[in-house]
């Protein structure tokens, strides 16, 4: 993204999430419906060539937007199709009263069984193909359970994922990542990575891809602001605007 089509101010250390939000929500609501296909189709081809891909075994996808955000669906058919376990984001109110310092709301991650599953999905208020909230219980969670782990740490005997795609409002050079504001993935990493496998050991952390279009990749003079529980991503798989896709990887 070329430094004229978002301009950030003079200071290159940003500060202000808000401000950097609006500005890209401003840019990506205005990019049009070809554009935004044509990067998908870049991105997706380039995410599957990756051997991080083609060697995972569970990967999370998320679910895109109908517009002004790359699209998931071709990513998602294929690893369906290719026999990959596919866990996507379920968002859900937590019990009450909690006792620790999670937030309201809580995101886990459920398995599509197929892709009769996936084109079952029905849009949210924001257009986003989400789970059905009948058909919760009995999926599995990529913590080992059944349904929502309602924050718990997943157990000892839980399958790794290997991959995650991470959705985001902006990255930077240094790849950290700006997402909606509300927290929940790096409450989800944080979760997943802090618990402990059955022979004792950390558990692995999932390779993180950021999956974006070119426009959410910051100008190289700017970078985002980060707090202490913020993630970054291991590489980026941009669609850019041109006939090929591009990859930062850290």
């Amino acid at each position: 993204m070329s430094s004229t089509t978002l301009d950030l101010g003079a200071e290159s250390q940003l500060s202000d999430k808000k401000a950097v939000r609006k500005k890209l929500h401003g840019l990506l609501s205005s990019l049009p419906s070809d554009h935004v296909q044509r990067q998908s189709v870049n991105a997706t081809n380039l995410l599957l060539s990756l051997p991080e891909y083609k060697n995972a075994r569970s990967i999370s996808i998320f679910m895109s937007m109908p517009s002004g955000e790359i699209n998931t669906r071709d990513l998602t058919k294929h690893a369906l199709s290719s026999g990959k376990h596919v866990f996507v984001p379920y968002i859900y109110k937590s019990k009450e009263p909690r006792q620790d310092n999670l937030p309201a709301s809580i995101m886990d991650m459920l398995q599509l069984a197929d892709e009769e599953d996936y084109a079952s999905l029905l849009p949210d208020k924001w257009g986003i193909p989400s789970i059905p909230k009948g058909t919760v219980s009995d999926r599995a969670n990529s913590f080992g359970g059944k349904g929502v782990s309602d924050g718990d740490s997943p157990a000892p005997d839980a399958a790794e994922l290997d991959v995650i795609l991470m959705p985001c409002m902006a990255f930077d050079q240094d790849l950290n990542r700006l997402g909606h504001g509300k927290g929940y993935y790096d409450n989800f990493l944080t979760r997943y990575c802090s618990a402990q496998t059955a022979e004792g050991q950390n558990r692995k952390k999932p390779f993180l891809v950021g999956f974006a279009l070119d426009e959410q990749m910051l100008p190289s003079q700017y970078r985002l602001p980060i707090d202490p529980w913020d993630w970054k991503v291991d590489a980026v798989v941009l669609g850019d605007g041109g006939s090929e896709a591009r990859l930062v990887r850290a």
